[in-house]
């Protein structure tokens, strides 16, 4: 049972957000059009997230005293944060940091919870495999198979006051990112449920298991 509940926190963060962009996918008058928007820019800065991903869990893997993994996690935290603050920055808003800060718990939150430090990390490798896939084909169907657009109507794109400073697929057709959105957030909610706790268990555990064999 806990470790059902495990998994189901730790595909939570993700399933939400899965959630989220299909909902501005059907309903986007529900959250307002700037907040479609800023939909689509999540899809890039987890692009970012799934990248430092992989440096984090590195790290953490690494032996050590514990100060100096902290000393290295932060510091490429704040590398990575340098991008966001640009964002921000060009923006005149915090938005961008809190959503960076949520896609970081979204992919690590089950770090936290109780378990084996060495299972979990096991798991992250399954599940940014996962993640990188889902991102790779997500962008290409989305981009390929025609979808509809549902309640991204004309009004909706007008107000979303895209066309002036970019261009391209998405800024053409917005709901394609938010199809991307929860497809993607989905799989990765499913990869982590499925393998954010998969490896193999502690050493005590594994000697607790062979004794009662």
């Amino acid at each position: 049972m806990i470790d059902l509940l495990s998994r189901l926190v730790a595909a939570a963060p993700s399933a939400l957000m899965a959630a989220v962009f299909l909902i501005a996918w059907i309903d986007p008058g529900l959250f307002g059009a700037p907040y479609v928007k800023n939909l689509m820019l999540v899809m890039l800065f987890e692009f970012v997230v799934m990248h430092s991903s992989v440096m984090c869990n590195a790290i953490i893997a690494v032996r050590g005293p514990l100060a100096v993994r902290l000393a290295l996690l932060l510091g490429l935290t704040a590398f990575y944060s340098s991008f966001v603050l640009a964002f921000a920055y060009a923006f005149h808003s915090w938005w961008p940091l809190w959503v960076f800060g949520y896609l970081f718990v979204c992919r690590f939150m089950y770090m936290v919870l109780p378990g084996d430090l060495e299972r979990k990390l096991a798991g992250a490798t399954k599940v940014w495999i996962a993640s990188a896939l889902a991102y790779l084909a997500g962008a290409f169907i989305t981009i390929l198979v025609p979808l509809p657009r549902l309640g991204i109507t004309p009004d909706v794109i007008a107000a979303m006051d895209m066309s002036k400073n970019m261009s391209g697929a998405w800024v053409d057709k917005p709901w394609i990112v938010l199809a991307f959105g929860a497809i993607y957030f989905a799989a990765q909610a499913i990869a982590q449920y499925c393998f954010a706790l998969d490896g193999r268990a502690s050493g005590r555990g594994a000697q607790h298991a062979g004794r009662g064999r």
